[in-house]
């Protein structure tokens, strides 16, 4: 099943990837974005959790990024950090951009409970889209839906922690 997983994210990745070689670069002489949002987790070893997100984008020309996410959810007795590497494309549709993205990384999760923690570690596999507002030349407001597939093996849990989905709302910035 994970297996099947890989190979449709990858396959995702490489048809993105081929997309946007070859198109010219037509983005300012930076090449970085970064951006924070703030939302929910839902369906984590601990329920729904409050998430914290932070990106950053590196563009390889007009439509096509990479870069580092880091999604923080430390909510009651449940601490979870994510870190992945991620690949978006940028759809321009007006003045809002459609970005689909998906990526791979680790996912840490500590369980307190009691006298007893329990923690894990397991690989991730996110992916959604955002859409995102220009409200500036440098600043634009964004709305993420988030997927992930982890294996999280927790004792006690509350509900299965083998996929999560969360809503996200925030800012890009572009120095």
């Amino acid at each position: 099943m994970v297996d099947k997983w890989v190979k449709t994210i990858m396959a995702i990745l490489a048809l993105l990837f081929a997309l946007s070689v070859g198109s010219p670069s037509v983005r300012a002489e930076n090449n970085w974005k970064f951006g924070t949002d703030i939302g929910y987790l839902a369906d984590t070893t601990d329920d729904t959790v409050f998430t914290l997100s932070f990106q950053g984008d590196y563009f390889l020309n007009s439509q096509f990024s990479v870069g580092p996410q880091l999604l923080l959810s430390p909510a009651g007795d449940l601490t979870q950090l994510t870190f992945a590497g991620i690949g978006r494309y940028h759809i321009p549709v007006g003045a809002v951009t459609i970005i689909p993205f998906g990526g791979i990384g680790f996912v840490y999760a500590d369980l307190e409970q009691g006298r007893r923690d329990d923690s894990d570690v397991s690989y991730s596999f996110p992916f959604g889209a955002t859409a995102a507002f220009k409200i500036n030349r440098t600043v634009d407001l964004s709305s993420t839906l988030i997927f992930t597939f982890q294996d999280i093996d927790l004792n006690n849990r509350k509900s299965s922690d083998n996929f999560n989905i969360g809503m996200l709302f925030g800012f890009r910035f572009q120095p």
